[in-house]
Formats: structure tokens, C-alpha cells, sequence
């Protein structure tokens, strides 16, 4: 039986607007391994977990 207690896991992955540069976009669906704090300009430093570093919105990563 199903522990109803259990946490739920959640997976981050970066889903990139499709306006972004064509080598940004070819990192679509990679997992994500950290967030930085947002920044005034709706950006923040994202890792993913292949030790990639970009900017991104809060809007392009997401919890799958």
C-alpha cells in the first residue's frame, strides 16, 4: 500500500522559449541540478546536471 506521506519527487528540467538562440534550445529537456536567486531582469544562473551554466527565466525551467 502506498505510503499517503510520502513526499512527492519532483524533477527540474529546462524547457527553453522558443525565440531563445539555436544552441540554447538544443539544451531542451536536460535535467536541471541548481537554481541561483532571480535577478531584477527576470533572469537567474541555472546548472544543469551535465555541469552546463546558463541564464534562463523561472518560466523556462520547469517540474516534470
Amino acid at each position: 500500500m502506498d505510503d499517503p506521506y510520502q513526499a512527492a519527487e519532483l524533477t527540474w528540467v529546462f524547457r527553453p522559449e522558443p525565440t531563445r538562440p539555436a544552441p540554447i534550445r538544443a539544451l531542451a529537456g536536460r535535467l536541471v541540478h541548481g537554481i541561483g536567486q532571480v535577478d531584477p531582469d527576470g533572469e537567474t544562473d541555472i546548472v544543469l546536471r551535465d555541469g552546463t551554466h546558463l541564464r534562463a527565466t523561472r518560466a523556462e525551467v520547469v517540474a516534470e
